[in-house]
């Protein structure tokens, strides 16, 4: 279907054709906009949380291409009966992040809807040279990530009633975090490739990276980093939708590897399919080049785990060892 949606004229070449999140336009020899956009609704009850997250979630895309955040401005969908007052904490708790972030916000733009949405759209630069793609991950390389997995059951069992948001916090925290510095770290030790886990959660957005790069991978499962309680909650069936569509997108491109075969209902597995919002960022990095971004991640106070490698075979291929 999108392929018969209009083109640019041949002659608009300053759009560089790439498999990320962002787009990415030269508009000169050495600088290029990095431009995205991001929204959704609530996924905490705290309305001030809500925009943090959703800000940091947006900011993301820019840090995953090593970019630097310049500008973002709101998008809003707001019930008008509603009132003004949980709105102004979302818009409060957006505006905090993007002043972190060290950007400028500019205005945005909003709209009467039936149900809350919000999000930014962020304009980065970078120098071309420093740009970091998600096709470029070559066999060899460690895969390294950046925050735990988990927000999506989360979010589903506070929904449920089943935990509160105090429970819910230190991932909410985590979450909330910017990737910066993570991203900072990684430009300056140099690596082949990087994306940010959300939506598709770890196996979609690692599937991508892999697909981009004409390369397959193994995962360690037990390896990938989750946050406390959401194997149990998995094992409980507490997740989202969007867990089962990623699970059912990507079962056919899985293989398992090792003496340990794991079930498709293993929680261990459907965590790895969770959608993330405002996950981390998952960094191909050479074996040689490895320890410098681990060391440097910690230097930075920034986790880092090491959940598997990338190798040669069909491009996109995942196996998974338990």
């Amino acid at each position: 279907m999108l392929d018969a949606l209009p083109r640019s004229s041949p002659e608009f070449a300053r759009l560089l054709e790439t498999h990320d999140d962002a787009a990415v336009t030269r508009v000169s020899d050495d600088l290029c906009l990095v431009q995205t956009v991001d929204f959704f609704t609530p996924i905490v009850d705290s309305p001030y949380w809500f925009g943090q997250l959703a800000a940091a979630n947006a900011l993301s895309d820019v840090y995953a291409m090593g970019a630097r955040p310049l500008t973002a401005m709101n998008l809003v969908a707001w019930p008008a009966d509603l009132g003004m007052k949980h709105l102004s904490e979302i818009l409060r708790g957006g505006a905090e992040k993007v002043m972190e972030a060290g950007a400028e916000l500019a205005g945005g733009h909003s709209i009467d809807d039936k149900e809350p949405k919000y999000g930014l759209a962020v304009t980065g630069v970078a120098r071309a040279d420093e740009i970091v793609y998600n096709a470029g991950a070559r066999p060899g390389d460690k895969l390294v990530l950046t925050k735990r997995l988990g927000i999506g059951v989360l979010a589903s069992a506070l929904k449920k009633g089943l935990i509160t948001e105090d429970d819910m916090m230190p991932a909410i925290e985590e979450a909330a975090m910017l990737n910066a510095a993570a991203a900072a770290v990684m430009s300056a030790v140099g690596v082949h490739a990087c994306t940010d886990v959300s939506g598709f959660g770890l196996l979609g957005h690692l599937g991508e990276m892999l697909a981009a790069s004409a390369a397959a991978a193994v995962v360690r499962v037990a390896d990938v980093p989750l946050h406390p309680g959401v194997l149990e909650l998995i094992a409980q069936a507490v997740y989202a939708g969007g867990l089962r569509s990623n699970r059912d997108f990507l079962l056919p491109r899985l293989h398992s590897g090792g003496p340990d075969e794991l079930d498709e209902q293993d929680p261990r597995l459907l965590a790895a399919f969770d959608p993330q919002t405002s996950g981390g960022l998952l960094i191909a990095v050479s074996a040689d080049t490895h320890a410098a971004l681990l060391s440097g991640l910690r230097e930075s106070s920034v986790s880092g785990w090491t959940i598997g490698e990338v190798t040669a075979g069909p491009p996109g291929n995942l196996v998974l060892e338990g």
